[in-house]
């Protein structure tokens, strides 16, 4: 039986994994795949994938919210809806873990189910922006990934740069996340495995990267994305707050 492919995004507050975990998601939505999104970040309440709903049922997504996860609980209860993100014999499912080894609790309650995935399945990466506070510094992204990790009960696998100002970004700052990103690779072992932006930020960080010769290891694969979670009257008029 073929198995679905998990993806598992974590990071801190403003790391823009919310962003990643929608573009997964549209992205296997759009290749035909049946594709499911579970929102289990319970720190941030004002950028949550589950404020995409509509967007995303119209594109084929299906959306798990828990019950806890927009109720500002402090002990996290396991949660049945979750369950069925554990069954399937194809696809995409991807789960939008909040913010920090806090958050990360909500995600080790499922620990036997992800135990049953193939490694080959399984794939738990940490989202740094290194504008954020606790990402400032490879040490800091180092400490922040083991408390992840024991939180979540997961070991995180690789390691993509979203270093970003929001709509001030450009490919310098993509540039400032390789190099304190690079630290937290070489400390801790773990690949570079997306270098994720806008397509423009992108691009120029990419030639910026080609003419000062910027090691591909703590680059790797470009990932353009488009920004679904900030606030314009555009999206406001679509799909509400």
């Amino acid at each position: 039986m073929e198995q679905p492919n998990y993806y598992v995004m974590v990071g801190n507050f403003g790391s823009g994994k919310t962003e990643l975990a929608l573009d997964f998601a549209y992205r296997s939505a759009a290749g035909g795949l049946p594709t499911t999104l579970v929102d289990l970040d319970i720190v941030n309440p004002y950028f949550r994938a589950s404020e995409r709903e509509k967007s995303l049922t119209e594109r084929g997504v299906r959306l798990i919210t828990p019950r806890f996860a927009m109720s500002n609980v402090e002990i996290i209860t396991i949660d049945p809806s979750i369950y069925s993100a554990f069954v399937g014999d194809r696809g995409t499912v991807i789960f939008d873990v909040g913010g920090d080894n806090v958050g990360a609790r909500a995600l080790g309650q499922y620990r036997e189910y992800f135990n049953r995935i193939p490694a080959e399945n399984l794939h738990v990466w940490l989202v740094v922006n290194a504008y954020r506070p606790l990402s400032g510094s490879g040490s800091r992204i180092v400490a922040l990934l083991r408390k992840i990790e024991d939180e979540g009960r997961l070991p995180v696998e690789g390691l993509i740069n979203n270093s970003n100002l929001s709509r001030e970004t450009t490919g310098q700052e993509l540039l400032h996340g390789y190099e304190i990103i690079r630290e937290a690779a070489e400390q801790s072992g773990l690949p570079v495995v997306y270098t994720s932006g806008e397509q423009a930020a992108l691009t120029e960080f990419l030639s910026l990267a080609k003419e000062r010769g910027l090691d591909p290891r703590f680059i790797g694969r470009p990932l353009p994305i488009v920004t679904e979670m900030h606030r314009d009257w555009e999206r406001f008029a679509k799909y509400g707050i």
